[in-house]
C-alpha cells in the first residue's frame, strides 16, 4: 500500500469532511458569527477529522510496507503468513487470518498431492520389479527353445526391459537421496558396465569401441551413473552412422573429472541442440532416424545429474557426431539434494 493508494481509498471520507467544513462555515456566516471564530471552529473541526486519519494511515502504511519488504526478501513465498506480525487494526487482522487460512489450505493440498505422488511412485517401483520376472522367464524360455525368430524376440525383450528400467529410474528421480551411495568409482569400470549391458546391440550394429586411457577415479553412485551412461550408449546405437564408432575418454581437471562419450553418428542440428534435454523433445533425428524415440532419455539423464550433483553437457556437429560430457566434482563427496 502506498500513500496515494491510501488517500484514494479515503477520498469519500475526505470529500464528506470538506463538505461538512464548508457547510459549517457558510452556516456560521449566515448566523453572523465573527469570521475569526468561524475560521477557528473550521480548523478545529478539520484537525479532529484529519489527525485520526493521519495516525491510521501511518500505522497501516508502515505495516504494509514492512509486509511487502518481507515478501520480496522471502525465497519461499508460502512462508509469508508465518512471518507476519500482528497488525493491531481490524483490516490487518483479517488480512493475517485470511493468509493463514490460505496457507493452511495450500499445505493440505500439497500434502495430499505428495502422498498421492509417493503412493504412485511406490506402485511404479513395485510394478517394475514384478514385470521383470515375466521378462526374465521369457528370456529363459527363448534360450531353452531356440528357433529362427529367437534373436528378434530377444531384441524386443531387451527393448522392453530398457523401457521398464527407464520407468523405474524416472519414478525414483524425485527421491534420489533414498537410494544413493557415494563411493570411489573407476571410470573404466563404469564405462565397461554400460557397454556390457548393451553389448548385443553394439555388436549387432557393428560398433567399433574405444575405451583406452580411462584410469581416473570419480566419486558417485555407480548404479545411477551406469544408467545414465546406458542411456547415452542407447542413443549412440539408435542414431548411428554407416561405420559406427563409440569412444570413451576422460578429462582430468583441478576441480573435476569428466567422462566423454563420443560417437560418429549423424549429429544434432544446431537448432535442436539447445532443446535436447527438454522432456519429450525428439528433434529432427528422432522424427527421421528413430521410430522408437520417446524424448525421455536425455531429459531423465539431465534430471538425475542435477539431483546427483553431476554436470552433463552435449556437443555436436551435424554430420560428424555427438559427444556427451559427464562431469564429476573432484575432491569431495557430492550428496543428493
Amino acid at each position: 500500500m502506498t500513500l496515494k493508494t491510501y488517500l484514494r481509498d479515503k477520498l469519500p471520507y475526505l470529500l464528506a469532511m470538506a463538505f461538512a467544513v464548508v457547510f459549517t462555515a457558510v452556516l456560521l456566516s449566515v448566523l453572523r458569527v465573527h469570521p475569526s471564530a468561524v475560521a477557528f471552529l473550521c480548523l478545529v473541526f478539520s484537525l479532529c477529522g484529519l489527525i485520526p486519519l493521519a495516525a491510521e494511515g501511518a500505522v497501516k502504511l508502515a505495516y504494509y510496507r514492512e509486509a511487502a519488504a518481507r515478501l520480496d526478501a522471502l525465497g519461499e513465498k508460502y512462508l509469508f503468513s508465518e512471518l507476519m506480525d500482528e497488525a493491531g487494526f481490524a483490516e490487518g487482522e483479517f488480512f493475517c487470518e485470511a493468509m493463514a487460512a490460505v496457507n493452511k489450505s495450500m499445505n493440505d493440498h500439497v500434502s495430499a498431492a505428495r502422498r498421492d505422488m509417493s503412493e504412485y511412485r511406490e506402485y511404479v517401483e513395485t510394478w517394475v520389479h514384478e514385470i521383470k520376472t515375466p521378462i526374465a522367464s521369457a528370456r529363459l524360455t527363448l534360450e531353452n527353445h531356440p528357433w529362427e525368430q529367437t534373436a528378434a524376440l530377444e531384441e524386443e525383450l531387451f527393448e522392453i526391459d530398457g523401457y521398464v528400467e527407464q520407468a523405474l529410474f524416472y519414478a525414483r528421480s524425485g527421491a534420489v537421496e533414498r537410494d544413493y551411495l557415494v563411493k570411489a568409482m573407476p571410470l573404466r569400470e563404469a564405462a565397461a558396465s554400460a557397454v556390457k549391458k548393451y553389448a548385443r546391440s553394439l555388436v549387432g550394429s557393428g560398433f567399433q569401441l574405444e575405451l583406452d586411457g580411462l584410469d581416473a577415479i570419480a566419486y558417485s553412485d555407480p548404479k545411477w551413473v551406469e544408467f545414465i551412461l546406458g542411456q547415452l550408449v542407447s542413443n549412440a546405437v539408435k542414431y548411428r552412422g554407416p561405420q559406427p564408432r563409440l569412444t570413451f575418454s576422460q578429462r582430468v581437471e583441478a576441480a573435476s573429472v569428466t567422462l566423454i562419450v563420443a560417437d560418429n553418428g549423424p549429429g544434432i542440428r544446431p537448432e535442436d541442440l539447445p532443446r535436447v534435454f527438454d522432456k519429450g523433445f525428439t528433434g529432427q533425428n528422432g522424427r527421421m532416424l528413430a521410430t522408437k524415440s520417446t524424448g525421455l532419455g536425455l531429459y531423465l539423464c539431465k534430471k538425475l545429474c542435477d539431483r546427483l550433483g553431476l554436470g552433463l553437457g552435449l556437443r555436436s556437429v551435424e554430420g560428424r557426431g555427438t559427444a556427451a560430457e559427464l562431469t564429476f566434482p573432484k575432491g569431495r563427496f557430492h550428496l543428493a539434494e
